[in-house]
């Protein structure tokens, strides 16, 4: 997708929101390249809000781009309520997976398995009292990279994903899963190789 194509995407849409997020082995290096990025489309789209998971790394630098422009269209989705509260901006928006209604916590469990059937155990473990803590807390971080996509009750589903991944291995972990989630919603997906062009 070219930067004109991502522009009338968002210039198309009413309320769009943009997914920012990646892994959190991001070279300290390029850190401030994505938060230059995340500050110009924040200052460019003022109409968008834009979602992350609020993990350390690319996650991380994203979000205080979009802070330092307008906090209050910054949204995390969390694991849990309390995750790293003290990196997120008194003005910006959460939601944790323990937010959501027995429904829609179903479909994220349903989307989650459809997407890394690698996952279903701990997925359809999540809401079983005899879950161990650890099983859990994985559960808690899984579908909650799922439910950034999918969204539920209140959240709609992101327009795009802009994602800084792991360049030898993009299937990685949760931002593979988070990956996976989008091509399968049909969101469409944007990795460095595209958008550190954008920034030229």
């Amino acid at each position: 997708m070219t930067y004109r194509e991502f522009a009338n995407l968002l210039e198309n849409t009413g309320s769009p929101v943009v997914l920012l997020e990646g892994t959190r082995e991001l070279p300290p290096d390029l850190a401030p390249s994505l938060t230059r990025f995340a500050a110009h489309l924040a200052r460019s789209f003022p109409h968008a809000r834009f979602r992350t998971g609020n993990a350390k790394g690319s996650d991380e630098a994203f979000a205080a781009g979009v802070a330092s422009v307008d906090p209050s269209r910054l949204e995390f989705i969390l694991p849990y309520a309390t995750h790293r509260a003290n990196q997120r901006p008194d003005a910006s928006r959460s939601t944790a997976i323990g937010d959501l209604s027995s429904n829609s916590v179903q479909d994220v469990v349903d989307a989650t398995v459809a997407a890394s059937p690698q996952y279903t155990r701990v997925a359809v473990n999540y809401r079983q009292r005899h879950t161990h803590p650890r099983q859990r807390a994985t559960a808690q971080l899984i579908l909650r990279d799922t439910l950034k996509v999918t969204g539920g009750d209140a959240l709609i589903p992101p327009v795009a994903g802009i994602f800084f991944a792991n360049p030898t291995n993009p299937d990685l972990g949760g931002t593979g899963h988070t990956l996976r989630v989008c091509r399968a919603h049909r969101v469409p997906v944007i990795t460095q190789s595209d958008w550190l062009g954008w920034l030229d």
